[in-house]
């Protein structure tokens, strides 16, 4: 006879399977998360070679920063658009506009929900010119399409560049 409250051999199996399943779970989703990780050491170094020391030092932790001010954040909104934090990346407010207005019009066509990317990923970079850089960036977010219970996802090159000491995002063409 069983004690009263004891499990079947089977379903406290089952339990200690899915507790290790949620384990390595999180423990995945952890790695996942680090800016970059994609990228080999190679590859940033042939993207950063022509650059200052204080250039290649300064652009992950900068670019990370930067990112991590949208994710999460309703796009679309004036609050967003108002923020500061947002504006010092940019060397004009014009340039920070035509930005702001290409990346959520980018959103809004990609069926990002609420244009509020819920995870940045850098894929890539790549030189562009002197000074300049290319980061390409997938942005993944809750699909704002009905029945759609997946992500959507909009992949899309930012151009960084060096000057003047520091740097600069470069809106593309509106």
């Amino acid at each position: 006879m069983r004690p009263s409250g004891a499990l079947p051999g089977s379903l406290s199996a089952l339990g200690c399977l899915v507790g290790l399943a949620l384990v390595v779970a999180c423990a995945g989703a952890r790695t996942t998360a680090e800016w970059g990780a994609s990228l080999s050491d190679r590859e940033r170094e042939t993207a950063l070679a022509a650059l200052p020391p204080e250039a290649r030092e300064s652009l992950m932790p900068l670019s990370q920063i930067f990112y991590e001010r949208i994710t999460h954040r309703r796009f679309n909104s004036r609050a967003t658009f108002e923020d500061p934090a947002m504006r010092q990346f940019f060397p004009t407010v014009a340039a920070y506009s035509d930005y702001y207005a290409a990346l959520a019009d980018a959103l809004d066509l990609a069926h990002i929900r609420y244009d509020r990317p819920t995870r940045i990923e850098l894929l890539g970079i790549e030189p562009a010119s002197a000074g300049s850089l290319r980061l390409s960036l997938r942005f993944v977010g809750r699909n704002d399409l009905p029945l759609r219970w997946w992500n959507a996802v909009l992949e899309r090159t930012d151009e960084w560049r060096w000057q003047g000491g520091r740097w600069w995002v470069v809106p593309g063409k509106v």
